[in-house]
């Protein structure tokens, strides 16, 4: 049978942040994405991707990479082909994500279906303050009435043990996790570890720079660690295994759903706990990496939540608990389970 010939067509898109977002060492004020569209002349399925900044990724670079393989893209690339045409990173995930949407409308049934997942839970996931003043974080985190989970951003500054205490004085009954985003010296850990016991912190996500947290071979640290920069792929897990609790995997940084299903499958056979993260974008990024969580211990997919306006339709929180439906992406016919 010979194969399917794709259109394929794609756009790079700035959706505005409401506010300027602070990270370690980073300023995001719009998600800046590429939009993939993929049609076989009756139906189309759509992807995006923002890439991995730290890695130099841009819309413009994934815009060129994808360009690099239109016509084997063209040709009918399945999902399985896709892993040996593109690396890792944005261009591949944008293609995969708009190959799992195609399959999911040709074969008129929703993408969980698609991917042998059962009928899709809503997922409590955790809602994001970036760095800023210890009031500023407290208010923000006041802000968040439904959040019943906040990740708060911390750069290694000598104010980030004030500003954990001032949003845990407003917020005493919600589950918190912190990201340092690679920002802390050994000291500075060494220093905040004790004041994340005492504000009763569940997770510290990669405290040091990719690299750098070979330190963590030795340290018997009593809060959990999650590794999301020091874990890009399988080469990863030996080192990763040693020093950290959990691993963030990521659809821009995994290369799409594809590849990420067998990586959560690979994490979890090493003993090690599976999250699933995204970044700056919008409810059509956030779409497949939803079916990723439904296999997930730890879920941060607030993405959304930032923009200024989002697409249409798109995910929707309520009391802390992200839902999505079919009509966000791929086939629209199967209503998903809110339970």
């Amino acid at each position: 049978m010979s194969p399917c010939i794709l259109s394929l067509s794609l756009r790079i898109e700035r959706w505005p942040l409401a506010v300027p977002f602070h990270i370690t060492g980073h300023v995001i004020d719009a998600a800046r994405v590429v939009s993939v569209t993929l049609d076989d002349g009756h139906v189309a399925g759509n992807g995006e991707a923002s890439g991995v900044f730290y890695l130099g990724e841009t819309p413009e670079s994934i815009a060129a990479q994808i360009e690099s393989v239109r016509a084997l893209i063209e040709a009918g690339i399945t999902r399985a082909q896709l892993l040996g045409v593109l690396p890792p990173g944005g261009a591949r995930n944008a293609v995969d994500a708009a190959l799992w949407a195609l399959e999911s409308q040709r074969q008129a049934v929703p993408a969980w279906r698609v991917a042998g997942l059962p009928v899709p839970r809503a997922l409590l996931t955790t809602m994001t303050i970036g760095v800023d003043t210890p009031q500023a974080m407290a208010e923000a985190a006041r802000a968040l009435t439904h959040a019943r989970a906040l990740k708060i951003k911390l750069d290694g500054a000598a104010t980030d043990a004030a500003r954990l205490a001032a949003i845990r004085d407003i917020r005493p009954e919600v589950s918190l996790a912190v990201d340092a985003n690679q920002g802390w010296s050994r000291a500075h850990f060494d220093a905040m570890i004790p004041v994340l016991q005492r504000l009763d912190v569940d997770m510290l996500e990669q405290p040091f720079a990719i690299g750098a947290d070979a330190c963590l071979d030795s340290i018997a640290c009593p809060i959990p660690l999650a590794a999301d920069e020091s874990f890009q792929d399988l080469d990863n897990l030996a080192a990763v295994a040693r020093r950290y609790d959990v691993v963030n995997l990521k659809l821009d940084k995994c290369g799409g759903l594809t590849r990420a299903l067998d990586l959560a499958a690979r994490v979890r056979e090493a003993g090690l706990s599976v999250m699933v993260g995204c970044m700056a974008g919008t409810s059509l990024a956030i779409a497949p990496a939803f079916l990723l969580g439904q296999l997930c211990d730890h879920v941060d997919l607030d993405g959304p939540i930032f923009l200024a306006r989002d697409r249409e339709p798109g995910v929707t929180y309520i009391d802390g608990l992200l839902h999505c439906s079919p009509q966000t992406w791929g086939h629209t016919g199967v209503t998903v389970s809110s339970h």
